[in-house]
């Protein structure tokens, strides 16, 4: 019964009208073009070009696993970038013509995974070294595109590098940096090989992370994992010998930051997570971005020699001084110059921010998921808003602004599944650690809290038209049916056919069935009003979505086998089976208001739009970096959105053909079954919830883009629903800095 995907019609491509996505957990990943027009970032297993004039991105895809480094040249001609592999495969090195997008060469000498990669100057070599499982230098030359020489990275009593980085002026030189490692190499093009030295450390041990070269290439700061700077005087001249006749690279001293309001001895301040990055703003300034999200602006102290210090108690002393300081959300993993007053800040919670330094404001310009999109949920009849879950956040996002608005924190737990209120006055969510949270759309104040939903957590949710019945599905396999009052929560019953974890639930038009779709290979269609089995479907497949057609005669379901199939609902027999992918799973399907057509989105990182009465694809985008596992159709049907395992949101614009016609006759209003009025409240009720939701009355989302200044995010911490005193309810979260918060 299976049908092959022919489409009589070419295929058109899906344009992306907003990215949000950026991974910045790849170190030093975030790059600016000298023309100050692009901003290069990985994303997944794609590089990101971001066009800042036309706010247009573009990916450009080659490597078979995730980037693990990147860099730009000094040109802006060239990029390279190496990606992560599986174990015992080995990982590719690839070099990319910026102008014209395309790659112009490629090497897979290093084994599992490439650690760093840079340009040395004048865009002549690429230096490469691998992972743990590799341990080794490649210099690749860029004239010739083959690579002239590989050497062993380290001795045996030195740990691996992490980082390589070359230096300003001479092509030949590049320092490269780790665990008790630090050398200074050297290129000889014509013998084909490389000279090392290893830089005199003395006593000094530390796990090195960033490297930073002064212009003139006499010294170089290290940023270590213990919080302090390494100063290093580097001699490097001759390229045989590697330095001159009677002099060596060495330690000239480990600096922290000066505390005056300490005494001697105890004056030294490290930085918390480690030293991730730094920039050299001047001759004697620093710019220095830790793992805590501190970014300080420093100097070295003139009133003051090192000879001071030679009977300091600790090996770093207080030869910095800190001029000015804010801080960020997350480690940061870049700083990248563009002018000497501006500078872009990216951090491992995948967000850009914009430094000044002069001032030593910020500002937030992106914003994504640090982890997986569960789902994605747009409010009835409202396209100018819609909410997606991810690990810890709910988050509210703007269509028009292209800006996140609203920020929901639950620290530690993943947010598995979401609905909006018809009325669009909650924001319900459930969550992993077995809770069903709801919260305001404006200020994401806690409305009320069911705990314990779940014993396993919650996987799935589905609401009425009313908000009075609420549905919920857990991993352990169970459905259960909740009645939502003004100041109580209660079960109605508890639904138990399936064996695996609830993926999706779904209320047909009338609010009567709900269909619950399981990884155990089955999709049970529920009563309602009777709490009974109705229909069970099954097929030799995990069930990842099940959606209700819009008139309710017909579902669509897809699952890991890579098949999309039509289901009647009186009988549940099957009517149509489309093969989506041969290779991989088909993850969630979405379709449009009218019924003509629907999106389904999968691991194989592709987006398809279908025609459903022909069942062809009429439509694709490739824009994703990776497996693709959530989508949402807007109520206007003039574009729906994506969400993946790497965090990124795209909006993508349907074509206007293929919008879909509303049906002459009118739709009839939903029949919703009467449900008994709740009973007088005791007065030992607790009066919390009650406070709560008054707090919440007269919020409704459609004045959400209104009340939101542009620019500004309002981020809210979500309350422990153990208390039960008022305060901490209202309590806003103070992780994103330079924000203001409702």
């Amino acid at each position: 019964m299976t049908e092959a995907v022919e489409n009589d019609v070419e295929v058109e491509k899906l344009n992306c009208r907003a990215i949000f996505g950026i991974n910045g957990k790849v170190n030093f990943g975030l790059h600016l073009h000298p023309d100050g027009r692009h901003m290069i970032f990985p994303l997944g297993m794609k590089i990101g070009i971001d066009d800042l004039k036309t706010s247009t991105q573009e990916f450009i895809a080659g490597h078979t696993n995730n980037l693990s480094c990147l860099d730009l040249s000094r040109t802006g001609k060239y990029m390279a970038s190496g990606q992560i592999n599986h174990m015992g495969f080995p990982a590719y090195v690839i070099l990319w013509d910026f102008a014209e997008r395309r790659e112009l060469a490629r090497h897979d000498l290093h084994k599992v995974r490439a650690q760093s990669v840079c340009f040395t100057a004048h865009d002549k070599y690429i230096i490469s070294i691998g992972g743990r499982d590799d341990g080794s230098v490649i210099v690749f030359d860029i004239e010739t595109r083959t690579p002239i020489c590989r050497s062993v990275a380290s001795r045996g009593i030195n740990g691996d590098p992490e980082v390589v980085r070359a230096l300003n002026h001479n092509p030949s030189f590049f320092v490269t940096a780790g665990d008790r490692h630090l050398r200074l190499w050297s290129i000889q093009r014509e013998m084909k090989k490389v000279n090392a030295q290893d830089v005199f450390m003395g006593k000094q041990q530390r796990r090195m992370c960033c490297v930073g070269i002064y212009r003139g290439d006499k010294y170089a700061y290290m940023g270590t994992y213990s919080g302090d700077l390494m100063k290093v005087a580097l001699n490097c001249c001759d390229v045989v010998n590697v330095t001159q006749m009677g002099q060596t690279s060495g330690l000239v001293g480990a600096y922290g930051v000066h505390n005056p309001r300490k005494p001697f001895g105890k004056d030294c301040n490290r930085y918390v997570h480690g030293v991730r990055d730094l920039r050299i703003v001047d001759d004697g300034l620093l710019l220095v971005g830790a793992g805590d999200g501190v970014v300080e602006l420093v100097e070295e102290r003139k009133d003051i020699n090192e000879i001071f210090f030679k009977n300091y108690p600790n090996p770093t002393c207080p030869m910095l001084k800190m001029l000015k300081r804010t801080k960020v959300n997350g480690a940061v993993s870049s700083l990248v110059e563009i002018n000497p007053l501006e500078y872009y800040i990216a951090t491992d919670l995948n967000e850009i921010y914009l430094l000044n330094i002069k001032t030593f404001s910020l500002k937030l310009l992106k914003t994504s998921h640090k982890k997986a999109v569960y789902a994605i949920v747009f409010p009835r009849n409202l396209s100018n808003v819609f909410a997606t879950a991810g690990y810890e956040t709910i988050r509210v996002w703007s269509t028009k602004r292209l800006q996140e608005l609203l920020r929901i924190m639950v620290y530690n737990f993943n947010c598995a599944a979401l609905a909006f209120s018809f009325d669009g006055t909650s924001i319900v969510s459930a969550w992993n650690d077995g809770v069903i949270r709801s919260f305001t759309p404006i200020t994401g104040r806690l409305v009320y809290a069911i705990p314990n939903a779940h014993n396993k957590g919650c996987s799935a949710l589905a609401i009425s038209s009313t908000g009075r019945v609420l549905v919920t599905g857990g991993t352990e396999g169970q459905v259960r049916v909740w009645k939502i009052e003004p100041f109580r929560q209660s079960l109605l019953g508890v639904l138990k056919d399936h064996s695996a974890p609830i993926t999706t639930l779904d209320f047909n038009k009338f609010d009567t069935e709900v269909i619950s779709a399981s990884s155990d290979g089955s999709c049970v269609i529920w009563d309602i009003k009777r709490l009974t089995r109705k229909t069970v479907v099954a097929a030799n497949t995990q069930f990842m979505t099940a959606k209700y057609f819009p008139t309710g005669v017909q579902f669509l379901t897809c699952g890991t086998d890579g098949c999309i199939s039509y289901w009647m609902v009186y009988n549940g027999s099957l009517i149509r089976e489309l093969q989506a992918s041969k290779k991989s799973s088909v993850n969630h399907v979405a379709i449009n208001a009218t019924g003509d057509y629907f999106a389904s989105v999968g691991s194989d990182q592709i987006v398809k739009l279908w025609n459903y009465n022909t069942g062809n694809v009429v439509a694709e985008g490739h824009e994703h970096a990776s497996a693709v596992i959530s989508v949402a159709y807007s109520p206007s049907r003039k574009f729906f959105v994506t969400g993946c395992t790497d965090g990124a949101i795209i909006i993508w614009d349907v074509p206007e053909k293929y919008w879909g016609q509303e049906n002459p006759p009118p739709i009839e209003e939903p029949i919703v079954e009467e449900i008994p009025k709740p009973k007088a409240e005791t007065p030992s009720q607790p009066q919390a919830k009650s406070s709560r939701s008054t707090s919440s009355k007269g919020e409704n989302i459609e004045r959400l883009v209104a009340s939101t200044p542009k620019n500004n995010i309002c981020c809210v911490e979500c309350p422990p629903i153990t208390a039960t005193g008022k305060k901490g309810a209202n309590e806003n979260c103070n992780i994103v800095p330079d924000v203001k918060t409702c």
